[in-house]
């Protein structure tokens, strides 16, 4: 077990804080249930094999799966919901598989956060599109996003947005870079960045169709370190996202993420009601 900071109920607090400082909210990637489909096709094998040019793959609808052909038979009673076919082909629409629904991407809920996991293909051209995505491992068994690379005009990230709508800051987060260590073969960067320079990238808004650089904004950490689960972590302080609507969280490299302290006012609870302190 990894040692973390003093935290009650996911919430960092100190003797004597003033009203008006901000409650923190830490998430863990800990024992959470993933909401939506995990299995085979999550797998980096399978997943990242090399994409189709068509676009067979349905956009998401109320009661059917993305990936399922409109033309398949319904499922027995008996039937399990977590293997439907999948289609390997970009989705009719470049925004199907965008995060914030909280049904189409894998996602997980935590001290009235939504986490949902994102992927976009073909980035920084009109092509660009979202994927269905996944989280590293599939089903977080390790308590921490392994972050990594498929192709270099793809981005693996984190969306996150408050439950009741209301906003939220990011503080700061822990990391550490690795070579890809469920792709060792691909320990590359993105395009438009270097292994030597890597960057935690963060936005409030992303469109795949439109650079990289035009909209997160970079924070350097260094050098990849290895891929070995020992190694030490560190923590980033994260500045200009005091007050978001939702945030996007990725890497330009391959990177480990754990601990993601989130801030709100101490007016706001997590319940979505006003303080009456």
């Amino acid at each position: 077990m990894r040692l973390r900071h003093v935290i009650v109920a996911g919430l960092i607090l100190a003797p004597g804080l003033a009203s008006s400082e901000p409650v923190e909210y830490v998430i863990t990637f800990d024992t959470n249930p993933i909401r939506g489909f995990v299995g085979l096709y999550d797998t980096p094998e399978i997943a990242h094999l090399p994409p189709l040019d068509d676009t067979r793959t349905l956009s998401p609808g109320p009661g059917r799966n993305a990936a399922e052909p409109p033309d398949s038979p319904r499922r027995s009673p008996t039937a399990p919901e977590s293997a439907p076919m999948v289609l390997r082909g970009r989705p009719t629409q470049p925004l199907a598989f965008a995060p914030g629904q909280g049904e189409v991407n894998p996602s997980f809920s935590e001290h009235g956060f939504l986490v949902e996991a994102f992927w976009a293909a073909r980035i920084g051209s009109p092509d660009g599109y979202y994927k269905r995505a996944h989280f590293h491992p599939p089903t977080l068994a390790t308590g921490f996003e392994a972050q990594h690379l498929g192709n270099r005009d793809e981005l693996h990230g984190i969306y996150i947005r408050s439950l009741d709508g209301k906003p939220f800051g990011v503080k700061q987060l822990r990391y550490r870079v690795t070579r890809n260590r469920q792709l060792p073969l691909k320990p590359f960067s993105i395009s438009g960045f270097s292994n030597y320079n890597v960057n935690i990238l963060l936005t409030r808004t992303f469109d795949p169709r439109w650079s990289i650089r035009g909209q997160f904004v970079g924070f350097p950490v260094g050098l990849p370190a290895g891929n070995d689960g020992t190694l030490p972590w560190w923590t980033l302080p994260v500045t200009g996202f005091e007050t978001v609507e939702a945030v996007y969280i990725a890497s330009s490299a391959s990177v480990d993420f754990d601990d993601i302290v989130l801030t709100r006012s101490r007016g706001v609870l997590d319940t979505g009601k006003e303080s009456k302190e």
